[in-house]
């Protein structure tokens, strides 16, 4: 059995991040049980880019390279068998609109790129993640490294996308590359206290957003497909933080179960 809970605000449940039974991987395996807890959160709030799209495959990738460390398994055999298995109630594309070919497809192709079976000196690591939304099937491995500090360098991020046809490849490949900066840049330290009704951030000093000289390098790949294309801006971003997560983890150890990161004691290289 695998029993998966996730967390979030009544706020930002209220704005798309409703779970549902079809949520990946729950088509794909017989005995399982998916739940929420809602929050309340009395101050107001905004829109974020792919709001539930991020917690929920935070959640789930994290989880699911946690299930394959116990199980001793290699993770990208482990997720490429999970795509394997037959759906529960679905058809050809999925309760959720999933197609496990396109997703394995991705899976593969950015694990190969990104060099998945090479050695690495210590204190360095590729995280995998996957996550499927807005009808975008997209793939990222992170490399890392991580310091006795917890000075952690995201150095590349290797991104494969089956969104059906590129019309604009410029486009394209500058939503990518500007959510993997958004996405890092949120899970790195993007965090407002409040305390007695206030943001006790005062400015970008505080609130320190990703700076030039610690950006990733981004390689993009898009598949070709026939499926009737879809778009870009929101879906390259969920996969960012489980897949650096996932990198931190194979890295030093560290199970990341917290964002963002500088509340776990990293700094950004």
């Amino acid at each position: 059995d695998h029993f998966i809970t996730f967390t979030e605000d009544g706020k930002s449940a209220a704005r798309g991040a409703d779970i549902k039974a079809s949520e990946f991987p729950v088509p794909m395996v017989a005995n399982s049980r998916i739940t929420r807890t809602k929050l309340a959160l009395g101050i107001p709030s905004g829109y974020w880019r792919a709001p539930g799209s991020n917690v929920i495959a935070f959640a789930v990738q994290s989880f699911i390279h946690e299930l394959a460390v116990t199980a001793r398994r290699d993770h990208l055999e482990f997720l490429l068998e999970l795509m394997a298995m037959p759906q529960h109630g679905a058809g050809d594309s999925g309760a959720s609109g999933l197609n496990p070919e396109r997703a394995a497809r991705v899976i593969a192709a950015a694990a190969e790129q990104a060099g998945w079976n090479d050695r690495r000196p210590q204190g360095t690591g590729l995280g995998l993640a996957f996550h499927y939304s807005h009808a975008g099937h997209i793939a990222e491995v992170a490399e890392v490294s991580v310091d006795r500090n917890r000075k952690l360098k995201l150095r590349r991020v290797t991104v494969v996308a089956d969104v059906g046809p590129i019309i604009n490849p410029s486009g394209a490949e500058n939503q990518v590359e500007g959510s993997v900066i958004d996405g890092f840049s949120t899970m790195m330290g993007l965090a407002l206290s409040i305390e007695e009704g206030r943001v006790q951030e005062s400015n970008f000093h505080e609130y320190r957003p990703l700076r030039m000289p610690s950006a990733p390098v981004i390689d993009v790949q898009f598949l070709d497909s026939d499926y009737p294309p879809t778009g870009l801006g929101e879906p390259a971003l969920p996969p960012l933080a489980p897949a650096v997560g996932n990198a931190i983890f194979n890295a030093i150890g560290v199970r990341v179960r917290e964002l963002p990161l500088v509340k776990s004691g990293f700094s950004v290289a």
